[in-house]
């Protein structure tokens, strides 16, 4: 009896496995568009690819380029005397802020 039920549940087991796999089978046409997807994927990968190796290019370029001159530092003298201020009037550095409040 036993071997019975073993031989029916083993049957029923491997005919809903091959007939379960056909049901997820994919048509011909699903598989053609699968594969144009990922030739397109595989394009614009590749498109990105060189468009970041001339990014490269560009920025090696730059760093071996010789830098420009710094500009040359002019002292600036700013009269605040009627100006609101804070702080000594003697300090040998003011901070001036312009701002806008509206």
């Amino acid at each position: 009896m036993r071997r019975f039920l073993y031989l029916v549940a083993s049957t029923i087991l491997t005919i809903s496995i091959f007939y379960a796999q056909s049901g997820f089978a994919e048509t011909s046409e699903e598989l053609k568009d699968l594969k144009n997807e990922v030739k397109a994927i595989k394009e614009r990968q590749s498109a990105m690819q060189k468009d970041l190796q001339e990014m490269k290019k560009l920025l090696t370029s730059r760093a071996a380029a010789p830098a420009a001159p710094a500009a040359e530092f002019k002292e600036a003298i700013i009269n605040v005397q009627s100006a609101p201020s804070k702080g000594s009037k003697e300090a040998k550095l003011a901070l001036i802020e312009f701002s806008d409040y509206q």
